[in-house]
């Protein structure tokens, strides 16, 4: 009974062993991957790089960079020219070489130095004199240049003159009162009112004029004719801005007032203004404008200069034909 345990124990290891052999033998009947020579071959040559999923991928490489350009070409200035002399004794001449001239005479005035700065100087006078003299010759020979056609420079013809243009002033104030009036703002308690008053009255009765005075309460100074109107300040001095009086107001119907003064007045000094802001109305025809304005004959307006200036962009020889055309449209 007691030898039989070894042999159980013995057949316990026989089969332990048996299904160790079963199971490689198992497994040596499975197939196995065929491995290729370059594969070992690498990882025999390249064991040392270890676990090869560590490894950080390369970076791209750059993109090239943009071609430069090449630096802009250093253009040399050009040269300078020679500003050219202006011709000896012209004007420019004059304007440039004359103050060392005289500076040359001052510094050092030697007798050849001060005899070049007095023929200079001589020269430049006659060229002057030469200019006046063809400048004085046009006018005589060109009734279009001859200031003397507006206002006559003999003493004789100008009193003539100066008597024919004030009696045609004196017609054209006139003209002026047929379509105009007068508004004189007074105050009896005013002393130069009084004073002012003679000369409207005066200026009314030659002229023409109807009168309105007007007061402050609408009451009549003592010193005022009965026949005259005498009106109450509304607010016309007001919408006048009429600061000082007395004030001379011309009315042109319907709706023109110009202010003509604020204090006291002459005769002639107000009668000239009546004329002035008469035209400016439009009371005036152009005969009446060119007999009370003389100096104002033949003068070329500010359209008419623009309009020779555009004849010229055209034809730069055009100024003397143009002047002469707009010229005469004016006398």
């Amino acid at each position: 009974m007691y030898e039989a345990v070894p042999d159980i124990m013995a057949d316990r290891h026989c089969v332990r062993r048996v299904g160790t052999f079963a199971v490689a033998a198992l497994l040596g009947l499975l197939p196995s991957p065929p491995l290729h020579a370059g594969v070992v071959d690498s990882f025999i040559q390249e064991k040392e790089r270890g676990w090869f999923w560590y490894e950080i991928e390369p970076e791209p490489p750059p993109e090239p960079l943009p071609p430069e350009f090449p630096p802009p070409a250093v253009i040399a200035p050009a040269p300078a020219s020679t500003p050219e002399t202006p011709p000896p004794l012209s004007v420019e001449w004059f304007k440039e070489y004359y103050p060392s001239v005289l500076n040359k005479a001052v510094d050092n005035p030697t007798p050849e130095n001060v005899a070049g700065y007095r023929y200079a100087t001589r020269v430049m006078l006659d060229k002057a004199s030469n200019f006046a003299h063809e400048f004085k010759r046009q006018a005589l020979l060109d009734p279009l240049l001859d200031e003397s056609n507006r206002y006559p420079f003999s003493s004789a013809a100008r009193g003539s003159f100066a008597n024919f243009t004030n009696q045609q002033k004196r017609e054209a104030v006139q003209t002026i009162a047929a379509r105009a009036g007068l508004w004189v703002f007074v105050d009896e308690t005013c002393p130069f009112c009084s004073m002012q008053y003679p000369i409207i009255a005066r200026t009314a009765k030659e002229r023409g004029f109807v009168v309105s005075y007007i007061t402050p309460d609408g009451s009549r100074p003592e010193w005022m004719a009965e026949e005259d109107e005498v009106l109450k300040d509304e607010g016309q001095s007001r919408a006048l801005k009429i600061q000082v009086r007395p004030a001379t107001v011309l009315v042109v119907p319907p709706e023109t007032l110009t202010v003509i003064t604020q204090g006291m007045l002459s005769q002639d000094l107000l009668e000239e203004r009546l004329l002035v802001a008469g035209d400016m109305a439009g009371l005036l025809s152009d005969k009446d404008r060119l007999n009370a304005f003389p100096m104002e004959r033949g003068l070329l307006t500010t359209q008419d200069i623009r309009e020779a200036g555009q004849a010229m962009e055209q034809d730069p020889k055009a100024l003397t034909p143009k002047v002469q055309e707009l010229i005469e449209k004016r006398y």
